[in-house]
This record gives structure tokens, C-alpha cells and sequence, in this order.
């Protein structure tokens, strides 16, 4: 008699060649603000079980203390414009840290693909003000 086996959502993702597909490419790039706020974005390109290709994109800050409503993210992925609302940020500690401001998943990308994200912060940090801060590069996949 055969055994029957539930299926985990990871599980299923990986069989039907979803987030658990092989990656393909992976990097990061950063804003540069002049203050110790900034943009870090990480990304990610995997294929599935047919070859289909998916950017993963994690938009996030880097600072030292830090208190934000959140505002909004916009991911620009070769001229189509992709919005999050932005976590909130409560963080009062001494140490550089990077906190997720919102994820992203775009399928059906390859070649030279033009990515560039915005966090509409509108505040001030050190006593800058910063309204939006930016960070864009040209990756391969």
C-alpha cells in the first residue's frame, strides 16, 4: 500500500518549480543619501521546472536609529512601476542595521533589466531632510 505524503506550501512550490527553482543570478545595490540612511536592494533571479525566470526584490534600509510611519516603495523593473506600502520602522539601538521595507516578485524577466527603487520616506534624518531616496543599477539575468 502506498503511503500518501500532505504537501507543505514550500513543498509545493518546489515541485511545481516555484521559490525553490534554481537560482540563477543574485546581487545588491545601494543608494547613497550622504546621511546614514539608505537604501539597500537585494535581489534574486530563479528559474522553474520550465525555464520561466522570476526576479525576487527585497527593498530595505540601512541606518543606526530609526522611527518611520513607512510611506510607500515604488520598484521600477524596465519601465513598469511596481508600489508597496512600506513596513513601519521602529528602531532606537546604536548599531547599523537593515530593516525590510517591502518584497517583490516579477515573473518573466532575462536579459539587461533596468531596476530602480524609490522610498517615498518625507522626513529627515541627522537633521537632513530627505524626501525620496533612490537606488537604481542595470542587472543581467
Amino acid at each position: 500500500m502506498m503511503e500518501k505524503k500532505i504537501l507543505s506550501d514550500s513543498e509545493l512550490n518546489q515541485v511545481a518549480g516555484g521559490v525553490g527553482g534554481n537560482v540563477v543570478a543574485t546581487g545588491s545595490f545601494t543608494s547613497s543619501t550622504g546621511t546614514q540612511l539608505n537604501l539597500l536592494v537585494n535581489w534574486m533571479v530563479q528559474t522553474d521546472g520550465y525555464g520561466q525566470k522570476t526576479l525576487y526584490v527585497d527593498v530595505n534600509t540601512t541606518s543606526y536609529s530609526l522611527y518611520s510611519n513607512g510611506g510607500g516603495v515604488e520598484l521600477t523593473v524596465n519601465g513598469m512601476v511596481y508600489t508597496a506600502t512600506a513596513a513601519s520602522v521602529n528602531y532606537g539601538g546604536n548599531s547599523m542595521v537593515t530593516n525590510r521595507l517591502a518584497s517583490f516578485s516579477i515573473p518573466g524577466v532575462s536579459g539587461a533589466v533596468s531596476l530602480s527603487a524609490v522610498w517615498h520616506f518625507n522626513g529627515s534624518y541627522s537633521g537632513v531632510p530627505i524626501n525620496d531616496i533612490r537606488a537604481n543599477s542595470v542587472i543581467t539575468v
